[in-house]
């Protein structure tokens, strides 16, 4: 493994600018508010999902049958790029140094008896074995270079030392964005939940809607802007042959390190205000709310259930329940749920068997998935799914893929939702998405 620290930086974003030509840049970004920073870029290997099937780039894949899951994919890769080498001392803490990353759409193949939602025009999923580039340790503010790959080190490391930026084309919308579902189509919608929950068919319902801009130029050119609006714990951005994934989220899916798995729900959201004293009460009201306290207990009911699948018997426990947590935007409802693998636990499995998160499906899981596909106007696509790292040795760390845009052939296109129960109130509703991702489509459009 070749090594090389790097003058330090609080931010990112120049290193990823330096090595956005490359093949596959991914930039996994805790904006301040976790311990690790990294940058990968050019994989030796990759595989994505389309509903005609796999492609698998670089490596044989030929163990896998045609209609594998990205899960079996996943796994795959994994054994695929061999076993981890050995760590220098300096990276033993590291939570990346080579294995899997990748996105799995909300589209792609979940837990098996749960029903395929549709998909729209990007892979359903998308999947690359890195074994070079850039972590940040906010902890001990220091920035390393590192690579195991000695061809291609040389350039990497000059490219990260001199952090002399791509080219890259200003972003500029042509048009507003414009929700694609209409306010009459909403309010029948969340009637239509509040009569499968009077029925008995679920207790919660996360519904979600659309929003399209079209634009010109290159979404990379608007991250400066978007980063500290959202400070979120758990953003990342992603150039790919299909376009570019901005993702902006503050929820943790899956994390599982030293044989210990911890997920993070988020229910309950409130709007950030300016002034001191109307932000603080904005955070009081949230925590005094019934109804966001109700959303969240069911989803964290669910999620125990599914850590459970895996878990060492009596493990399961919730250690945080409903703690308000405040970023750049909003103030949210987090949970924290904490359980030990079971000792022949694989990372595939507890993965699928959780996938897609509770939290952006409602409870319970297979009968309000069914209900999304039926009454959701348009298909979730990337959002709502998860994006990833896989390192060779074991650790994993996933978010959810909300306050997420994704830009395609001239395209710009971002979701937002809400938990639904039988107190939901469509304006409510309708307002929240306005809280969770209007400040950032204003921004984009007031460029």
């Amino acid at each position: 493994m070749r090594l090389h620290e790097l003058a330090w930086t609080d931010s990112p974003e120049a290193a990823l600018a330096a090595v956005r030509d490359l093949p596959w840049p991914l930039l996994l970004d805790s904006q301040a508010a976790g311990r690790w920073d990294i940058l990968v870029a050019a994989p030796r290997a990759y595989s994505w999902q389309t509903p005609a099937g796999w492609q698998h780039t670089d490596w044989p894949a030929t163990h896998l049958a045609s209609d594998a899951d990205a899960f079996a994919v996943m796994q795959g890769l994994q054994d695929w790029g061999g076993p981890e080498q050995a760590r220098l001392e300096a990276a033993q803490d590291w939570p990346f140094v080579q294995g899997v990353m990748g996105c799995l759409g909300y589209a792609s193949a979940s837990e098996r008896g749960l029903p395929t939602p549709r998909h729209d025009d990007w892979p359903l999923a998308i999947l690359a074995y890195y074994d070079q580039g850039c972590v940040w340790d906010h902890e001990q503010r220091r920035c390393f270079a590192w690579s195991l790959n000695a061809q291609t080190w040389p350039d990497w490391l000059a490219r990260l030392q001199s952090a002399t930026a791509a080219p890259c084309q200003p972003l500029q919308l042509t048009a507003p964005f414009q929700a694609l579902t209409s306010q009459p189509r909403y309010a029948a919608d969340i009637a239509r939940i509040h009569d499968f929950i009077r029925a008995g068919d679920c207790y919660q319902v996360n519904y979600t809607q659309a929003y399209e801009a079209r634009c010109e130029g290159e979404l990379w050119d608007a991250y400066p802007t978007l980063r500290p609006l959202a400070l979120a714990p758990y953003a990342a951005y992603w150039r790919l042959p299909w376009g570019e994934i901005l993702c902006l989220s503050p929820e943790q899916f899956l994390g599982i390190h030293q044989q210990r798995i911890t997920t993070r729900p988020i229910k309950g959201t409130r709007r950030r205000q300016t002034d001191a004293t109307a932000d603080a009460a904005e955070a009081s009201a949230l925590l005094a709310s019934a109804k966001d306290m109700a959303e969240n207990i069911m989803i964290t009911d669910l999620l125990r259930n599914d850590l459970s699948k895996h878990a060492v018997i009596g493990s399961v426990q919730v250690p945080q329940l409903c703690a308000l947590e405040s970023f750049g935007q909003v103030h949210h409802l987090v949970t924290t749920i904490e359980a030990t693998l079971a000792a022949d636990a694989n990372i595939a499995s507890v993965l699928r068997d959780a996938f897609p998160g509770g939290s952006i499906t409602g409870a319970p899981k297979k009968r309000v998935m069914e209900i999304i596909e039926d009454i959701e106007p348009t298909p979730r696509g990337l959002y709502c799914g998860s994006l990833f790292y896989w390192d060779a040795s074991g650790h994993f760390d996933s978010n959810i893929t909300i306050r997420t845009l994704v830009l395609k052939d001239g395209t710009l296109r971002t979701w937002a939702g809400g938990g639904i129960t039988l107190d939901s109130q469509w304006q409510s509703e309708w307002e929240e998405c306005g809280n969770k991702m209007g400040g950032i489509m204003r921004a984009l459009e007031q460029r």
